[in-house]
C-alpha cells in the first residue's frame, strides 16, 4: 500500500487526478485474509487513507465504467478497472503483488459483440495496450504523457482538427479526414485522440534511416490482409491513389484509423478515421 500511494502521489504531481475504484473499496482484499478496511483502520495509515479518499471523491461515477457489452481480460482475468482506463485513455494503477501487473503497458484482450456484413452478431476480439503503473519507478514511462495536459483540453472533433498541427506535428492528414471527424461517432472521440497521441509519439522517435517501421509507443498497429487492402486506397495529397492499409483500432466497436508511412519526411499520413471499412 505504501508503494501504491507513492504511485498516486507521483501521478498527482503531473496534474489534477482522480482515483476510480470499485464502490465497495473497504471490502477489497489486499492480500489473503487482509482487507482494505483493516489497513484503513490502522491509525498509522491515516494520512494515506485520507489521500486516497480525496482522490476517490474527485472520481466520475462508476456508471461510466465499461458495461456488460464490452469485456476486458488481462492475464486470464476480467479487469473492469483496466478496461475503464482504456476507455478513458487514462492510467491504470494496481498493487505490486503479482508479476502479471508489473509492466508499464498491459496487453488487454477486448471482446465485444459486433454486427457482421451479413447482419449477424459475432464476437470480435482485439488486443489493446493500456498505460499502467504498479511502482513509483514505472511512472517515468508515462511522465511526458501525464504532464501534457493540453491535449485533454481538446474536447471536440472539430477542435482536434483545428489544432492538429499543434499536437501532432509528425502526423499529416488527408483533407477528407476533416469530414471523418465531423461525422465521428462520439464514443470514439477519446480513443481517437489517444491513438493519435500515441502515433505522434511513435513518429517523433522514428528514424527512417535506421528502421523501416516506427517502434509503436503503446499503439497496436497492424496492416490489412491482402484481400482487404483493396478497401484501403485513398487519393493522396499529390492526387495519386495509394494504399493506406496500416491501421490502429478504436473500441468499443470496430473503429479504424488508417494511415501510411511517409519515410522521406519521417511522418505518418492519416487517410481515414471511422468504422471498419466494408
Amino acid at each position: 500500500m505504501d508503494e501504491f500511494v507513492e504511485v498516486l502521489r507521483g501521478a498527482r504531481k503531473w496534474r489534477e487526478v482522480a482515483l476510480v475504484t470499485k464502490p465497495l473499496l473497504p471490502e477489497a482484499e489486499l492480500a489473503k485474509g487482509y482487507y482494505f478496511q483493516q489497513w484503513a483502520a490502522d491509525n498509522r495509515n491515516r494520512t494515506q487513507r485520507q489521500f486516497i479518499k480525496a482522490l476517490r471523491n474527485r472520481a466520475p461515477s462508476t456508471d461510466e465504467l465499461p458495461g456488460n457489452e464490452v469485456e476486458y481480460v488481462c492475464a486470464g482475468e476480467r479487469v473492469k478497472g483496466i478496461g475503464s482506463a482504456h476507455m478513458m485513455d487514462s492510467l491504470a494503477v494496481s498493487l505490486p503483488v503479482s508479476l502479471a501487473w508489473t509492466g508499464t503497458w498491459l496487453d488487454v484482450t477486448v471482446s465485444r459483440l459486433v454486427e457482421t456484413e451479413t447482419g449477424d452478431l459475432a464476437m470480435e476480439e482485439v488486443t489493446e495496450p493500456v498505460r499502467h503503473s504498479a511502482r513509483r519507478v514505472d511512472l517515468s514511462t508515462h511522465e511526458k504523457w501525464g504532464c501534457s495536459a493540453g491535449l485533454e483540453s481538446v474536447d471536440s472533433p472539430q477542435q482536434l482538427w483545428e489544432q492538429r498541427a499543434d499536437f501532432f506535428p509528425h502526423l499529416q492528414f488527408l483533407p477528407r479526414v476533416r469530414d471523418d471527424l465531423a461525422t465521428l461517432d462520439l464514443k470514439w472521440f477519446v480513443p481517437v485522440r489517444g491513438l493519435l497521441a500515441r502515433l505522434e509519439a511513435s513518429a517523433a522517435l522514428w528514424n527512417p534511416a535506421e528502421r523501416k517501421v516506427p517502434e509503436w509507443q503503446g499503439a497496436y498497429v497492424t496492416p490489412e490482409g491482402q484481400q482487404r487492402k483493396l478497401l484501403c486506397y485513398f487519393r493522396d495529397l499529390d492526387y495519386e491513389e495509394r494504399c493506406f492499409d496500416l491501421h490502429g483500432r478504436m473500441t468499443p466497436g470496430a473503429g479504424r484509423l488508417h494511415f501510411r508511412l511517409v519515410g522521406e519526411e519521417g511522418a505518418l499520413r492519416v487517410a481515414y478515421i471511422g468504422p471498419k471499412r466494408t
